[in-house]
């Protein structure tokens, strides 16, 4: 019953961990600034299409004039977000298989000596 409840808390923690790394990254990344553009992108002039913005994975580019570009989201933002999501599938499908095995689900029929009848 203990690695039950321990899949158990990985389907629920998983999850909340992903939601705030990814409302973090959104903070972080200025997606919800609404200062001027310049203010969070001041390294360099910038280009006619300042920024642009990708929400998977999470991506808020400053595009400058000289054709460089900066990432406003953290580097670790997207690699820990896809590691929870992971998680999140794997302990899902661990949880379900448990559940499936507790309720007595459908098992193989195999003989207890090695020979059949």
């Amino acid at each position: 019953m203990n690695n039950v409840f321990r899949v158990v808390v990985g389907t629920v923690v998983a999850p909340s961990t992903a939601v705030a790394v990814y409302l973090h990254g959104l903070w972080a990344g200025h997606f919800l600034d609404l200062r001027a553009t310049s203010v969070y992108c001041p390294a360099k002039p910038l280009d006619s299409t300042a920024t642009s913005a990708d929400w998977l994975p999470l991506r808020h580019l400053c595009r400058y004039a000289d054709g460089t570009t900066t990432d406003l989201v953290p580097a670790y933002v997207n690699p820990l977000l896809f590691l929870c999501l992971a998680v999140t599938v794997s302990c899902t499908a661990l949880a379900l298989r448990s559940a499936r095995r507790l309720r007595g689900g459908p098992t193989s029929a195999r003989p207890v000596n090695g020979r059949s009848r």
